[in-house]
């Protein structure tokens, strides 16, 4: 038996592999992105989508559907009497700045929502932190089927979307009769997950620090999000994770020279 511990989605999580059967046994609340190789087994991926009915998250997003909502760092979820607390900060992605001025007006109409900040306005993306109570989690249905999350939960068009990988695709069918309880629920893709060779000699740390920044917008152009922003999305400190993020560069722009020009000088 092998014991592992991971951070993946937003969650960190001890793992035991015993004839190539992934269980999670323990799980804190923390957001780190991680590349998952077992080359013996055979992962499914799935992207699901969830209207959950009465939840904020999905109902707001009904109306505006140029809003585009992905968590950032790290998600807090407490369980106290019956109801789960939770704390989450979000990127959100729009076309037009009042359009989302409006939205985040519109959020004060739900109960459930205890707190809105918001912590960042540009012209087409804001950083916003809700903090909300709920009767279920749709986190917990995952985790209970022993699926992992491979990247942060968006909400847009009335669904929470959430990418999970398995090795068993039956589990992905209990989720979605399970999740029917929680609300409508959509099967967006489903595949197998292919172990790609890392071509570029990337460590864990490097490969991390470019899967956050590419998937944070920090090299779209105009940029979605600064080295700060990927930096805490990460839940490290600039400089460390600038020096990670510029290592792999270096590893990928030279690689990308070599397919180009081949062996010689620019």
């Amino acid at each position: 038996m092998t014991y592992v511990s991971l951070k993946i989605g937003h969650m960190s999580c001890l793992l035991f592999i015993k004839n190539n059967y992934l269980k999670v046994v323990k799980y804190q609340k923390i957001y780190k992105l991680l590349l998952v190789n077992q080359s013996k087994m055979t992962l499914r991926q799935a992207v699901i989508g969830v209207h959950h009915k009465g939840c904020w998250g999905s109902e707001s997003t009904v109306p505006y559907t140029d809003i585009s909502m992905k968590e950032v760092g790290p998600i807090d979820v407490k369980q106290s009497d019956g109801f789960v607390r939770l704390t989450a900060t979000w990127n959100v992605s729009f076309k037009d700045k009042d359009n989302f001025l409006s939205y985040v007006g519109s959020l004060k109409k739900y109960d459930m929502i205890e707190d809105i900040r918001l912590i960042r306005l540009e012209e087409t993306y804001a950083l916003l932190k809700t903090t909300w109570t709920k009767k279920d989690s749709s986190y917990q249905t995952v985790f209970n089927n022993n699926c992992l999350f491979t990247s942060p939960v968006t909400q847009e068009q009335g669904y929470e979307k959430y990418t999970i990988i398995t090795e068993n695709p039956n589990k992905v069918k209990d989720i979605l009769l399970q999740l029917k309880d929680i609300g409508d629920v959509k099967l967006f893709s489903i595949g197998k997950l292919e172990n790609e060779e890392n071509k570029f000699s990337l460590t864990s740390k490097q490969m991390n620090a470019m899967m956050i920044a590419l998937n944070y917008g920090y090299y779209n152009w105009p940029r979605k999000a600064n080295l700060n922003d990927v930096a805490v999305a990460a839940g490290m400190n600039r400089r460390t994770f600038q020096e990670n993020l510029r290592r792999a560069e270096c590893k990928v722009f030279a690689n990308i020279k070599k397919e180009l020009c081949g062996n010689g000088k620019i």
